[in-house]
């Protein structure tokens, strides 16, 4: 009896993944579209640049990883406090 433990086991999980695969899904029913109410916006209004912020140049004191010359530069700011 003990040496067909596992086959049991494999078969049971066979039929189990069987029986389960094989279950026929619900049809899904459409879901009715609801016309939309309000106007349209309008325009976007341009944005006048003012948001901007100004950051000051790399200098030789800040700490520096990789080449001075690269095409883009990344400056973090943190505070550990």
């Amino acid at each position: 009896m003990r040496k067909f433990l596992p086959f049991t086991f494999i078969v049971t999980a066979i039929l189990v993944v069987a029986v389960v695969g094989c279950q026929s899904t619900a049809t899904p029913s459409p879901t009715p579209t609801i016309e939309p109410t309000s106007e349209p916006t309008g325009p976007a209004v341009p944005s006048s640049g003012g948001d901007c912020y100004v950051v000051p140049p790399v200098s030789d004191q800040d700490w520096v990883r990789g080449p001075a010359d690269a095409p883009i530069t990344l400056i973090e700011y943190a505070d550990f406090q």
